[in-house]
């Protein structure tokens, strides 16, 4: 992947929107370009706007409301480079895999299996893949779906290296990006106490041997050259920077890397 992607957002849930947002501005390879609802035509507001895009994540949930949705997406007039469609749900929906256009369809991914390496997936299916959970490649092997493209699979990793404690610090501090006074009043600890917290989850990282180039941590026990290859050019970008926003921008990467499975 040699630009970052633009990427717009489509979900009637004010809390998945947020999900999803969060996810693709906190990650270094993703840019947001556009949130809209589902009663939006994607299409339209991305021409008026004047924007280029690479990819829609829809949020299927959204179907209850817009039965039509399908159809909207459906009707982009395809050029030299569509603009891929990536859905998202909370339960299946057979529907947007029996439907879309084979030429549109970048992925299919249940929330709960992928977690929050949303935009890795992005990333993934920018690299010529057909992104799926577990759950929605079985599916679409029972439909028989037609696919342009090899599907991958991913699902979130368990983290098994750090504390629960340091989970939750993790998804605090580092995914949501809390700051350090807002984590300690969470907490009900002192502002120093959190800062020593989060330096106790980087050193379980392993990111200052991430950062120097020295051996990988625990977060890497997955030895795929996908990963791999993708997690070495964010620290090649990154460098030997100590600085606090780095570190937590490359400890952002590290928790939420997907495990591939075969």
């Amino acid at each position: 992947m040699s630009k970052d992607l633009h990427i717009s957002i489509m979900s009637d849930d004010s809390f998945s929107r947020n999900w999803m947002s969060l996810l693709i501005v906190r990650d270094w390879r993703t840019r947001l370009m556009l949130e809209m609802d589902c009663q939006a035509n994607p299409y339209l507001r991305i021409s008026q706007a004047g924007l280029t895009c690479d990819f829609i994540v829809v949020d299927l949930d959204s179907l209850i409301s817009n039965p039509g949705l399908l159809t909207t997406l459906n009707s982009q007039e395809i050029e030299k480079k569509p603009i891929k469609l990536l859905g998202v749900s909370s339960e299946l929906e057979t529907r947007f895999l029996k439907r879309m256009n084979p030429e549109l369809l970048a992925g299919y991914l249940l929330k709960d299996e992928i977690g929050n390496s949303l935009a890795w997936a992005l990333t993934f299916g920018a690299d010529n893949k057909t992104v799926f959970t577990p759950s929605t490649l079985d599916i679409a092997q029972n439909l028989g779906i037609t696919l342009i493209n090899p599907p991958i699979v991913l699902r979130k990793r368990a983290h098994h290296g750090i504390t629960d404690r340091q989970k939750d610090i993790a998804k605090m501090a580092i995914v949501y990006s809390i700051g350090r006074r807002d984590l300690a009043d969470e907490l009900k600890i002192s502002d120093q106490w959190s800062y020593s917290m989060v330096s106790e989850l980087y050193e379980s990282l392993g990111l200052a041997n991430l950062a120097s180039g020295e051996e990988t941590s625990l977060m890497l026990l997955q030895d795929d050259p996908k990963i791999t290859r993708k997690l070495n050019k964010i620290i090649k970008d990154l460098g030997h920077s100590k600085k606090a926003r780095d570190l937590e921008t490359l400890a952002f990467h590290l928790l939420t890397l997907p495990i591939i499975e075969d």
